[in-house]
């Protein structure tokens, strides 16, 4: 059971990373080309959003297991 909750964090933390990486990139992008930051990144913040949501999510699902397991 441990092992769906570990991969799906892990798959958080990767989507977090990626979110960073493009959100910085994309920011970059935005920098040279003058458009507008707001428009633009609306998919990258709520990439990033999700990203920590779902690690919230696993580390809760964690600890709600180990309480049902301990009591």
């Amino acid at each position: 059971m441990y092992n769906y909750v570990w991969l799906s964090a892990g798959m958080g933390v990767l989507a977090l990373v990626l979110a960073i990486f493009f959100l910085v990139k994309d920011l970059s992008f935005c920098e040279q080309t003058q458009q507008k930051k707001v428009t633009y990144l609306i998919a990258n913040w709520g990439m990033f959003l999700l990203a920590i949501i779902w690690i919230g999510l696993s580390i809760s699902l964690y600890i709600l297991i180990q309480n049902q397991l301990n009591g």
